[in-house]
């Protein structure tokens, strides 16, 4: 595949740490899948990605829920197929996915509650919530573009009784913006642009005040990338992500001050491409953060076409 990354998956790290009296953390949309060509498609046929990441999770933090500090793990699984159709509008080509993720998480969340503080661990695995996307792309000599509607499905499972949960049980609709700049001297810059609208999980009930509802503010996020091609099949450059919150969470159809979220994470990445495969590594960490989960993460994709 030569151009094998598109930038519509979003990796279902739905890692809700969610304790008896809090609940930490709500949207399943993630950051961290564009990088090399996060705005080129691949060309038509059938594409498949198989992402593999390791989170060492360094602190959570969630100020308004009380919650302020933990660790932990977690390992994901996705699986995405990837179709895109030699029709399209406007010379453009069809595209659509579908990514199917599997994780597992432990961890331990420390939080300051009325009663004093509370230190709560959990384990959850299993199937996450799957997305179902579909879009346009265009390509010129120069510069390719893609415009994807995603939405995140409420399929990983879901008990507020317990510790840890692998589902979010809301929708989120996430419109994407990808664009993808490939230069003569080897320079590739790209980025995607998505914004995400979450709705309510009606199952939570807040602990001590028995308010019904959580729903996460409205968020806009981007993944960057900019690399050098050393040769041919090998390129080296620097990627991360931006997220910034543009609303505090809900909770009973109230807004809670103090849980709008922000990131700026950072770090290396290589690709190496042979004929159809292609092999995708890097190591990220967050620069900077507040009311996230911070954790180093670890990247092996695996890509292949047909």
């Amino acid at each position: 595949m030569t151009h094998a990354r598109i930038s519509i998956f979003v990796l279902v790290l739905a890692a809700l740490f969610i304790c008896r009296p809090v609940h930490a953390f709500n949207s399943s949309s993630f950051n961290g899948t564009a990088d090399f060509y996060a705005g080129a498609a691949p060309p038509p046929g059938l594409h498949l990605i198989d992402y593999n990441v390791f989170l060492d999770i360094k602190k959570v933090q969630n100020k308004g829920q009380g919650i302020t500090d933990g660790e932990g793990t977690l390992t994901a699984i996705a699986f995405r197929p990837i179709y895109v159709s030699d029709k399209g509008l406007f010379g453009g080509n069809f595209l659509m996915h579908s990514i199917i993720p599997i994780l597992s998480v432990e961890a331990n969340v420390k939080a300051q509650t009325p009663g004093g503080p509370v230190s709560v661990n959990g384990h959850d695995g299993g199937l996450g919530d799957i997305y179902f996307g579909v879009g346009m792309a265009w390509h010129t000599k120069t510069w390719h573009l893609l415009t994807v509607l995603d939405v995140i499905t409420p399929t990983g499972a879901f008990d507020p009784a317990k510790p840890i949960n692998a589902g979010n049980n809301a929708f989120i609709i996430e419109p994407v913006i990808a664009v993808t700049g490939l230069f003569d001297n080897g320079i590739e810059a790209s980025a995607k642009l998505m914004y995400s609208y979450h709705t309510k999980n009606s199952d939570y009930v807040e602990a001590g005040t028995g308010l019904r509802g959580y729903q996460t503010g409205q968020a806009v996020h981007m993944d960057y990338m900019l690399n050098y091609a050393v040769t041919p099949a090998l390129k080296l450059g620097v990627t991360g992500w931006i997220w910034q919150g543009l609303q505090d969470d809900k909770i009973g159809g109230a807004r809670r001050p103090d849980t709008r979220d922000r990131e700026f994470s950072m770090g290396p990445a290589v690709r190496y491409q042979n004929g159809k495969f292609g092999l995708v590594g890097k190591y990220v960490i967050p620069v900077s953060a507040e009311n996230r989960i911070e954790a180093n993460q670890t990247w092996i994709d695996l890509v292949y076409s047909f």
